[in-house]
């Protein structure tokens, strides 16, 4: 797990790669791959701990490789290699990847990888940059593409800083998808001159002519909806556990108590004789489910630790912190106990397991239930949009529709895809990959496994949509665990925010950012009542005071 940039425009320094630290402080790499390309490589070892340094190149340095994320199946790539002859003289997936580009080239190498990962390939015989990101997105990957320059990175203020904040503008497609959903999802970015790369897409740029193209090499497709089958997802599950468990470094995972991170534990202590396991134990009687982490963890019999969140942790300067580690305005309140649990997990393992993304993918929210509301309605956590002025306000709705992956007449099919491809990548993915690696850990997530996402898709509408939200896997749970733990109310991983967001009005009061053309009046926090638009609006204005007073 890493972070990553580079640039055929800018000087990438050690300076540069103080800015991503985070994301790999045990080594540090550069390389002038091409003229005036730098490749840049911030590295936390987990696979290949000795051999795995990078940039890494191959064939005489004809191709360069800068990488973050893990590949989870490159022993079954390295055994491939093998069986033509092709030896790799390192255990790091870095190298699989590099020698499977070179021989298989990049269209075989994304069909049959499986993992995590940005990264960036720069092939001298064709004098092409290849920038590819993942699947589900689980792993960012930034990009600038000018008159004559493209330049990357894993996060968003890195770029900044090379392009200036005196030459980027505010996207006002990008504020707007952030007051109706409190995040920004890709390609759009706070600015209109950072892009983000999309899940499932990769651009070849030309180093002699400046062109880009873009193509998604994976997507979500229709399927017809005749597959019935438990046991599939349980042995697809139990595998896609297997794989993430490859580790050179002590692993563990969270456990909140519910379904997915149950599931996950339940995989994990089947294959390893004892694991450790992490609660967040937030200190709030709706919220809290300790209790059933506690169960689960004895069920399995786990190394498990209570990490105890407390309101009292919210101080300013802690937002102000989270603010800088996004890079752009973000306002999922369950930031809070994810950084402090992110930052415990760490000290005492480097890779921990996470049930992020069966929600998604398995119709586990609330909002699937039948109600009179609109498929808007239930998705945008707010709506009105009257305090910005009108050049920020735009039809968010649906502009996210035209980005499916393909278009359905059904709503709760429909809300499912704005979940996996906006609120899973803009949001939950977003927020575990950058407090994850702000405190130099690994999160992966077993349940985004493309194949998993794929059984999804072909599943009968009956066990999807039916009355019991998130049945294949509550039926595979009640294997281990009665009816009452299993079918219990969801009880979201966030903070309450109405205990707390009021202490904060007069930080929002007196910014200048409210004199700014970015809204139609200058009002009153006090008279605003939803408190998560609030907290929506706090982060904005931290995020603003970072970047422009």
């Amino acid at each position: 797990m890493c972070g990553i940039i580079g640039s055929n425009k800018y000087p990438i320094t050690r300076n540069t790669l103080n800015k991503l630290s985070h994301r790999g402080p045990d080594e540090r790499g550069l390389l002038s791959s091409y003229g005036d390309l730098n490749l840049g490589h911030t590295r936390l070892s987990i696979i290949g701990i000795e051999d795995g340094q990078q940039p890494m190149q191959l064939d005489k340095e004809s191709i360069s490789l800068t990488f973050n994320g893990e590949i989870y199946n490159y022993i079954e790539l390295q055994d491939k290699l093998r069986a033509i002859g092709r030896e790799t003289s390192t255990n790091s997936d870095t190298e699989v990847l590099l020698e499977y580009y070179s021989v298989f080239g990049i269209d075989r190498l994304l069909e049959d990888v499986n993992g995590m990962f940005a990264f960036v390939i720069h092939d001298k015989l064709h004098d092409t940059m290849l920038l590819v990101r993942d699947r589900l997105g689980i792993k960012p990957l930034f990009y600038a593409v000018e008159n004559d320059g493209i330049s990357f990175c894993s996060e968003i203020t890195p770029l900044k800083d090379m392009l200036g904040i005196e030459n980027l503008t505010i996207d006002p497609v990008a504020v707007s998808m952030y007051f109706n959903t409190f995040y920004i999802a890709s390609p759009n970015t706070i600015w209109n001159e950072v892009r983000s790369l999309e899940p499932g897409q990769m651009l070849t740029y030309d180093l002699n002519t400046g062109k880009n193209e873009l193509k998604t090499y994976w997507s979500l497709t229709p399927q017809p909806r005749d597959n019935h089958s438990l046991d599939e997802f349980d042995d697809l599950l139990k595998d896609a556990v297997r794989l993430r468990m490859r580790s050179d470094v002590p692993y563990g995972a969270y456990l909140s108590g519910g379904i997915d991170s149950s599931l996950v534990v339940k995989h994990m202590s089947s294959i390893a004789n004892k694991c450790d396991t992490f609660t967040a134990e937030i200190k709030d009687k709706e919220l809290n489910e300790k209790q059933y982490a506690d169960k689960v963890a004895e069920a399995y019999n786990t190394n498990h630790t209570n990490i105890e969140v407390e309101y009292g942790e919210i101080k300013l300067s802690f937002l102000r912190k989270l603010a800088r580690i996004f890079g752009q305005p973000f306002a999922d309140s369950s930031i809070i106990p994810t950084y402090l649990i992110s930052k415990k997990i760490s000290e005492s393992v480097a890779v921990a397991l996470g049930g992020d993304g069966s929600d998604e993918n398995f119709c586990g929210y609330n909002k699937y239930d039948h109600t009179s509301k609109s498929i808007q309605e239930k998705f945008f956590r707010n709506q009105d949009l009257s305090f910005l002025n009108d050049k920020y306000v735009n039809n968010t709705y649906d502009y996210m529709i035209s980005k499916l992956p393909y278009q359905v007449e059904d709503p709760q099919e429909k809300m499912r895809l704005m979940d996996i491809r906006f609120f899973l990548e803009g949001d939950i993915l977003q927020k575990v990959d950058r407090l994850s690696m702000a405190n130099s850990l690994e999160v992966r997530v077993p349940f985004l496994d493309h194949r998993i996402l794929e059984y999804a898709n072909r599943l009968d509408y009956d066990l999807l949509f039916g009355e019991l939200r998130k049945q294949v896997p509550k039926t595979i749970l009640e294997r281990d665990f009665d009816s009452d733990f299993v079918h219990r109310d969801k009880i979201g991983f966030m903070l309450n925010v109405d205990e707390w967001i009021h202490e904060f009005d007069s930080v929002i009061n007196q910014t200048k950012m409210l004199q700014s053309d970015l809204f139609r009046v200058i009002f009153n926090i006090e008279s605003i009542e939803n408190s998560y638009l609030k907290f929506a609006i706090l982060m904005f204005v931290l995020w603003y005071e970072e970047n422009y007073e």
